[in-house]
């Protein structure tokens, strides 16, 4: 059993992970104070504490979305949280068209490719360390 009140003792935020119930896919990644945690617990709607503003707000309020929760889950650490939810709407707020905040590709490996050069993003990166294809597939796979 979690102590609640024990939870928030030490901690201003806590990370917030949010999926989408159902599929597992991640939309967005948020935080969460005191006050934001009871609020969802209360209304079964996801809220979230803008440490910017250092103020708690209703998903997706201002646009007519909502995040309705399903179930929210704390790690073994007791230091993130993980959060289903039923999504009304679009997640990002910097392109209202998304149904996710991870649109912005980093890397992607690609089966098969063991190339020294790796392109992250629009950053080129050599790597040093010498990696053949025996060690990719030991420790991936």
């Amino acid at each position: 059993m979690i102590d609640l009140y024990k939870l928030w003792e030490n901690k201003k935020t806590m990370p917030v992970i949010t999926v989408e119930h159902g599929s597992g896919k991640v939309l967005m990644l948020g935080y969460m104070n005191k006050e934001a945690f009871a609020y969802t617990l209360k209304t079964r709607r996801a809220y979230y504490y803008d440490s910017q503003t250092d103020k708690v707000y209703k998903f997706g309020e201002e646009k007519g979305n909502a995040q309705r929760l399903m179930s929210l889950d704390l790690n073994c650490d007791g230091d993130a949280l993980l959060m289903s939810v039923q999504q009304k709407g679009h997640v990002c707020h910097h392109n209202g068209k998304h149904s996710t905040c991870f649109t912005n590709n980093i890397y992607k490996r690609s089966r098969g490719d063991y190339s020294k050069r790796r392109k992250f993003g629009r950053v080129e990166i050599d790597e040093n360390f010498d990696y053949s294809k025996e060690d990719y597939e030991d420790e991936l796979e």
